[in-house]
Formats: C-alpha cells, sequence, structure tokens
C-alpha cells in the first residue's frame, strides 16, 4: 500500500515528469557533459517538485467533488488532512525553486553558455502562471480550471513545456525536434483531459467543463480531432528528414493505440479511452527517445 503523501502528489505521474526533462534533454543530445548531466538532474527535480506541488494543490482545491468522483483520494479518505496536504504542496513548491536556483547557480560558475540557459528560468514562471490561473480562486486569478477547453489547454501546455524544459538545460531551446515532440505530448494530454472531464462529469457539480458546455458527444467529438492532429507531428519529423525515415516503425504502437481510440469513444468507454491516451503519449515520447537513441 503507498504512503499517502506519494498518493497525493501522485507520485507515478511526478516520476513520469521528471524524466521526460530527460526526454527533453535527449532531443538535443546524446552526448553531456558532466556539468550538462548535473544541470539535467537539477531540471528533473524541479519538474518532479512543481508537479507535487500542483497535484498536493489540486487536490486541496478539489477535496470536495473528489469526495464523489474520487472517495479513494487522501484528502476525502480521511488519509491526510487539508493542512497536511497544503503543507505537503508548500514544501514541494519550495523544493521546486530551489532545484531552479541551484541549476542557475550551477550555470552560472561552470557552464560556458548561461545566456543560452536563462530560458529555464521564463519556462518555470510560465509554468507557474499556468498552474497559479488554473488551480487559484481568486480575483487575480483566471481561474482556468473552471473555464472548459481553456483550463484542457492551460494543463497540456504544461506538459508540452516540460519537453522544452529539458531541452533548456543544455542550451537547446531552438532545436526544432523538441517543439514538435512537445506538439504531439500536448495534443494527446488535451484529448485526455477533455476525456477525463467527460469521465467525471457528474461529480464536477462546481466546474464548468467542456462536457457541460457542450455535452459528452461534441466533446468525445473534439478529443478524437485532438487525437488526429497529434498523429501529424508524431509522423513528421520522419518524413521531414529529422529523423531516419526507417525508424518509423517504433512509433507503431503509439499510432496503433491513437487510431482504436474513436471506437471507444463512440461506446463510451471514457475511462479506458483517457488511460489508453495516457499509454499513447507515453509511447510516443518512447519512439522518439528510442529513435533519437538508435540514430545517434
Amino acid at each position: 500500500m503507498t504512503h499517502p503523501v506519494w498518493h497525493l502528489v501522485r507520485g507515478g505521474n511526478v516520476l513520469v515528469g521528471a524524466s521526460t526533462v530527460a526526454v527533453g534533454a535527449l532531443m538535443v543530445t546524446t552526448e553531456f557533459t558532466q556539468v550538462e548531466l548535473l544541470l539535467v538532474l537539477l531540471h528533473s527535480i524541479c519538474v518532479a517538485t512543481f508537479m507535487a506541488a500542483w497535484n498536493a494543490f489540486n487536490d486541496v482545491q478539489d477535496h470536495e467533488t473528489d469526495a464523489l468522483n474520487h472517495p479513494e483520494r487522501p484528502i476525502p479518505s480521511g488519509a491526510l488532512t487539508l493542512i497536511q496536504a497544503k503543507a505537503v504542496g508548500r514544501a514541494a513548491f519550495l523544493s521546486s525553486i530551489i532545484a531552479l536556483l541551484g541549476a542557475m547557480t550551477v550555470a552560472a560558475l561552470y557552464s560556458e553558455h548561461l545566456i543560452s540557459w536563462l530560458p529555464s528560468i521564463g519556462i518555470w514562471f510560465v509554468a507557474f502562471l499556468l498552474m497559479f490561473h488554473y488551480e487559484m480562486v481568486v480575483p487575480a486569478s483566471f481561474m482556468l480550471k473552471h473555464k472548459g477547453l481553456s483550463g484542457n489547454i492551460a494543463v497540456s501546455l504544461l506538459v508540452g513545456i516540460v519537453i522544452v524544459f529539458g531541452a533548456a538545460a543544455v542550451n537547446g531551446i531552438s532545436t526544432p525536434l523538441v517543439w514538435i515532440v512537445a506538439l504531439v505530448a500536448m495534443l494527446v494530454n488535451a484529448a485526455r483531459e477533455i476525456v477525463k472531464d467527460i469521465e467525471d462529469q457528474s461529480g464536477d457539480e462546481d466546474r464548468e467543463t467542456l462536457p457541460k458546455q457542450i455535452g459528452a458527444e461534441r466533446s468525445r467529438t473534439i478529443a478524437q480531432l485532438l487525437v488526429l492532429a497529434a498523429l501529424i507531428p508524431l509522423v513528421a519529423p520522419y518524413a521531414r528528414g529529422l529523423l531516419p525515415m526507417e525508424l518509423l516503425l517504433l512509433q507503431t504502437p503509439a499510432m496503433f493505440i491513437l487510431v482504436s481510440i474513436k471506437p471507444r469513444l463512440y461506446r463510451g468507454e471514457d475511462h479506458a479511452a483517457q488511460k489508453s491516451l495516457r499509454m499513447a503519449m507515453l509511447l510516443g515520447l518512447a519512439g522518439f527517445l528510442a529513435t533519437v537513441l538508435i540514430s545517434a
């Protein structure tokens, strides 16, 4: 049985996010100096703790609706109190800032490319603004969590910029492949966020989600369009010569799952569909990573 804090921060997702930083860096280069390895590690820690903080704050904000949709979550189940969950979120957020400052210090003292590294700071602040305007219910916030599709896109942008953040660690933010891979992750995750909102529609009483605005069927149609759109950047690097065309075979599992999403959504199998979308995203990233490593 996992510890309630691990459950609160969604430890599995946190590990995936941290490893995605390395994927972003590997889209730039497969040969790292010791300083670059340290910077990638610090960026991974920064992302992992940032995601942990966001997930903790999300559970704090959603503890009432989670009592209906996800009663097994740590707060509604009584495994953690609101005060404890808030403390975990604050500690994780502080750790993310410390990791970013640590990376900045290493870059300033030991890297010859400090100016090229500076976008990392900008990316972190973009992620912070996304979290603030998504989660926080205060007058200064856009409260995107309660605004349907724009909230889904905000979460998905965060998934994409993690890859760019990893590239920034090794001064590779201008690498086209990085942005293409980030776009694939963003589109697939946006589809998944919509399907998750359909799945949770009955319990989301305090949120104006896309399914509430336009209905479940139309929302499924938008999710399907996003999935189809994701297939284009998934194939484009191979078709355009950025990656060897013969290695497109490595993306077959991800493409197969993405194509199989439509019948599941048609049958209303929302839970299975959103799980499949997550798997497709992971397999797509794995396909890109394997391609880069094989062709290096």
